[in-house]
């Protein structure tokens, strides 16, 4: 064809693509080098299951992109977009506020009841409960005469229950958003097998009205048996005022000679009521009653407004320990300019931040609760490559990366990769399902090169075989610059 016949949107089809083409870098849809192919193979380990990106942060020029654009489960590497757009949306200085309230005058020392409005503060931990009861001492309060109210509608998402997910509620990672909540609901405990083979439970911190019930016996095998040997049951007595016992039951390993574990109690109300009721009548106080549900509707000025610690700390925290909690509660909050507190606000409003700091969207990319602990939400690994991005462009990119876990140092990595080689040199969010692993961060070469990292491996319906020999395979061969 003529160069002069070609028409006039033909020449401005082709200036497009040349412009596109200087401006969007495209990847071949597999480069894979030799190495970590036969590496992957010597682990029987399918390539299909597998998306791995490694790439310079000062370059365009990819290592390695493997299956970038499947789709795939994240786990709690989804935990790192529900942090970035709390930082982006709601700013670093952000905090959560707890009000209590009283239902008549405090002048005599005495109320009926305290009424505690909550804020969604994930990070009520007993040192923090603790400091409010002093407070509440302090304005000259003695006596409750008629118990506490709770209103827990700041959160308009409908709780599903906590045995949902694995048939194992009592796991503190499965704790749900909670508009007021205490400790997430933990008891932290030791058991202990003595000379004489009893086996005896101490929780470091028990509220009142929770009670252990020990069935326990000698079984074989070790510590690392204890999860598998051992299982926990929640039971609520019928009488009033309602007491809630643990029921422990198993084989405890002959060979164990303590073993550390908690868990978390399902009800919100009873927890609180009971580490209220302990600590405040430790403090000298007298108490009366239970507890209930109501709203604080048009009630006046608070007593006291108890805030949490600004973002930028819980967010630290929230990365390092992968804490579930906390990023539901997040997730949940990112809608202040409303009362819509619920799911489909959080992924309307996360959606608009990411797309406002060019992160790559697709039509089903999916967020379902913000934590990673789900099997719905997917994502794209290009998608978690164009967040990291966007973390290093971020004004507040900083708060993230300080977050992250350190290879042999803190977080969900303070025990894994501590080999000369790879140790202070990965700073990676984890995410770990039964099926799913997952990895996205940044990792330091022997040179000093910077890399994004985004691993995802998913094989759900069938995953006998382990990931972690490979993977540290692949961090060996980023982080030698090979």
């Amino acid at each position: 064809m003529p160069f002069n016949s070609i028409n006039k949107k033909t020449y401005q089809l082709l200036f497009l693509f040349f412009f596109v083409s200087l401006w969007f870098p495209t990847y071949a849809d597999k480069i894979l080098p030799k190495e970590i192919e036969l590496l992957a193979n010597q682990h029987n380990i399918p390539i299909d299951s597998l998306s791995i990106i490694v790439q310079p942060a000062t370059s365009e020029t990819r290592l390695i992109n493997l299956n970038s654009k499947v789709s795939r489960t994240p786990a709690s590497v989804a935990k790192l977009f529900t942090a970035f757009v709390a930082i982006d949306h709601l700013g670093p200085d952000f905090h959560w506020t707890t009000k209590v309230f009283t239902t008549d005058s405090i002048n005599d020392g005495e109320v009926d009841s305290l009424i505690f409005e909550g804020g969604g503060d994930p990070y009520i931990n007993i040192k923090r409960l603790e400091e409010m009861v002093a407070e509440l001492r302090n304005l000259g309060i003695k006596t409750i005469n008629k118990g506490l109210i709770v209103d827990q509608k700041f959160f308009q998402q409908r709780q599903t229950s906590t045995a949902d997910f694995d048939d194992d509620p009592l796991r503190p990672y499965n704790i749900m958003h909670t508009s007021f909540l205490v400790n997430s609901n933990k008891i932290d405990f030791t058991v202990k097998k003595y000379s004489n083979n009893t086996i005896v439970i101490e929780p470091e911190f028990l509220p009142d009205g929770v009670l252990f019930t020990n069935d326990l016996e000698l079984g074989p095998g070790s510590c690392s048996d204890f999860r598998d040997n051992v299982n926990f049951k929640q039971i609520r007595m019928a009488k009033y005022p309602t007491d809630l016992f643990i029921h422990v039951e198993g084989k405890y390993p002959r060979n164990c000679k303590e073993f550390e574990h908690d868990i978390s109690l399902t009800d919100a109300n009873h927890y609180f009521l009971g580490a209220f009721k302990k600590l405040w009548v430790e403090s000298g106080g007298s108490f009366n009653g239970y507890i209930r549900e109501a709203k604080t509707g048009l009630l006046k000025k608070p007593i006291i407004s108890f805030d949490s610690p600004s973002l930028n700390e819980i967010i630290f925290d929230g990365i390092k320990e992968s804490d579930n909690l906390i990023a539901r509660n997040l997730f949940l909050t990112f809608n202040q300019s409303s009362g819509n507190k619920n799911y489909k606000a959080s992924r309307r409003i996360i959606r608009e931040a990411l797309k406002n700091n060019n992160v790559t969207l697709h039509y089903n990319t999916f967020f379902e609760n913000g934590s990673g602990l789900s099997r719905k939400t997917k994502m794209k690994p290009e998608t978690i490559m164009s967040l990291l991005k966007a973390i290093r462009q971020h004004p507040s990119s900083d708060i993230i990366i300080r977050s992250l876990p350190i290879s042999g140092v803190d977080g969900t990595l303070e025990n894994k990769y501590k080999t000369d080689l790879l140790k202070k040199r990965l700073k990676l969010k984890t995410g770990t399902l039964d099926g799913v692993s997952g990895l996205a961060g940044f990792v330091t070469g022997l040179s000093g090169t910077e890399y994004f990292f985004v691993f995802l491996h998913n094989d759900i319906p069938d995953h006998p075989y382990k990931i972690s020999s490979f993977r540290e395979g692949l961090l060996n061969w980023v982080v030698r610059d090979i």
